[in-house]
């Protein structure tokens, strides 16, 4: 698995990496953003972001673009399973560009390495969802590889508490 890759363009030069411990203020900072951008008011604070951090897969890796000693973007990647086939899957979580580095191939960098990352864990799939209104998103996914996926079903959710007991 590739753990970083450098592109080079004609005004400067990016690197994308697996997120290190120093990146957590960073990181915290952007997935507050995220979360805002999609109206939402994110929950995850610090110790949070740390245990995750932490966690192998099939919980997350993060990846990190870097430019000149910043952070300017980053992917969050969660491990699945499509348990009736057998097959590993990985899901781009969470994609995020900073303002300032939107449109100039970021977040197609780190799709790039999360396809790698894909391809070298043995997975069978790399998904991405995004929302209805997110057209350029949408654009950008296609145009690197992503076909579109009708949905059938419904989803269901439970939250859970501390104070239940696993039976």
């Amino acid at each position: 698995m590739t753990l970083l890759t450098k592109i080079t363009t004609p005004k400067d030069s990016l690197t994308i990496r697996r997120a290190r411990w120093g990146d957590k203020d960073a990181l915290l900072e952007m997935i507050h953003a995220l979360a805002h951008h999609h109206g939402d008011e994110p929950e995850l604070d610090l110790p949070g972001l740390i245990d995750l951090m932490r966690a192998d897969l099939p919980w997350l890796r993060l990846l990190v673009a870097e430019r000149d000693s910043a952070l300017v973007g980053y992917a969050g990647l969660v491990g699945g399973v499509l348990l009736h086939h057998g097959q590993k899957t990985l899901d781009l979580h969470h994609l995020y560009i900073a303002k300032e580095a939107r449109g100039q191939g970021v977040g197609r960098a780190l799709i790039a390495e999360a396809k790698a990352t894909a391809i070298a864990m043995g997975c069978h799939s790399l998904t991405v969802g995004t929302q209805d209104h997110n057209l350029v998103a949408q654009a950008t996914y296609r145009a690197c590889g992503f076909e579109p996926q009708t949905l059938t079903g419904k989803r269901f959710e439970m939250i859970l508490s501390e104070n239940m007991v696993a039976l």
